[in-house]
């Protein structure tokens, strides 16, 4: 996005949402660690929704203008790859124990994750690297949205979100939350989530009439999310109704409300460089301070660590691109 149109505020929440899955997976994987931000894996919602959003406000008239669909595509792709491979990497030693030391399994399973493809192994649909089956979702919706939902009307954009919302619905009371998808055997109840939360993000910018009077300031977007949770984990409310709340209501606030932020500022840009890659790498790296005998506290100062590595990383492969293209 062209710097005089960067949305400031939502660049912010970008790194406030990647704190708070972050925070869901130390607990997961050090099991000492407080629970405060176990409704963190929401975050992955917002991001969703946050996607749904940016790709109709900038993707679609680009499109509308001839941008080609499966260029857009592989280019989106492209970009995701090099960060997602990176923290992959990192998850490989884990890969090899999920699998059972069977080559022929691990290796498959390698190929598949590292081409972000899933192959379920331990129960779970990318055991290389846990969090990219989001980002293999956010590819799917952005495929669907580029080649179907752009050519959709609002009212039956509307209608879709409303089907999705009863299907989000049921996948909720059924399996008991909103934390479905990484694995095969929630991965028909997240199919909902996902694309609601998507949907929705896509009716904010449609209807942004409506979205632009929806009551909230700048300052509460920026810790409605974390607050919202730590509020939940405070009040044990541990069920599906807060997860169904959080994503119809708190998450089109918080976006309306970041959205009023116009100031750029040097720690906004910072968390939205920063919120991709710490996504991506994280979990590989709390995995292997495990798996060396270190904790929590260890671990995740390395995790920020090896996200700005990979921040550095994918900054020089781009310059050193540019370099080569003048």
């Amino acid at each position: 996005m062209a710097a005089a149109n960067r949305l400031h505020g939502l660049d912010a929440l970008r790194g406030i949402a990647a704190l708070c899955v972050v925070g869901l997976h130390a607990r997961a994987i050090f099991p000492y660690f407080p629970d405060v931000l176990g409704k963190g894996y929401l975050g992955v919602d917002f991001f969703l929704m946050l996607s749904g959003y940016l790709m109709a406000r900038i993707t679609e008239p680009r499109l509308a203008e001839g941008l080609d669909p499966g260029a857009f595509l592989k280019a989106r792709y492209r970009r995701f790859w090099p960060t997602v491979a990176f923290g992959s990497v990192i998850g490989i030693p884990y890969l090899w124990v999920r699998t059972q030391g069977d080559p022929l399994w691990f290796a498959s399973a390698l190929a598949a994750n590292m081409a972000l493809l899933p192959f379920p192994a331990d129960h779970l649909l990318f055991p290389l690297n846990v969090p990219v089956w989001t980002i293999f979702a956010e590819l799917v919706a952005n495929a669907v949205h580029v080649l179907l939902l752009r050519r959709v009307g609002t009212g039956p954009l509307i209608a879709l979100a409303l089907a999705l919302f009863a299907a989000t619905l049921w996948s909720a009371m059924t399996y008991g939350s909103l934390d479905s998808g990484a694995r095969p055997s929630n991965a028909i109840y997240g199919l909902p989530r996902v694309f609601f939360a998507y949907v929705l993000g896509i009716l904010l910018w449609r209807r942004r009439d409506v979205a632009e009077r929806l009551p909230a300031p700048g300052w509460l977007a920026l810790v409605a999310m974390p607050g919202a949770m730590l509020l939940a984990w405070a009040m044990g409310w541990r069920g599906w109704p807060f997860d169904l709340v959080f994503v119809v209501v708190l998450c089109p606030l918080v976006i309306a409300g970041a959205l009023r932020i116009a100031r750029d500022t040097p720690p906004g840009r910072f968390s939205a460089e920063l919120s991709f890659p710490l996504f991506a790498v994280h979990v590989p790296v709390l995995e292997a301070v495990r798996m060396a005998g270190y904790g929590v506290l260890t671990g995740v100062p390395l995790a920020f660590a090896a996200a700005l590595a990979c921040l550095w990383w994918t900054n020089w492969r781009t310059r050193i691109r540019r370099v080569q293209t003048t």
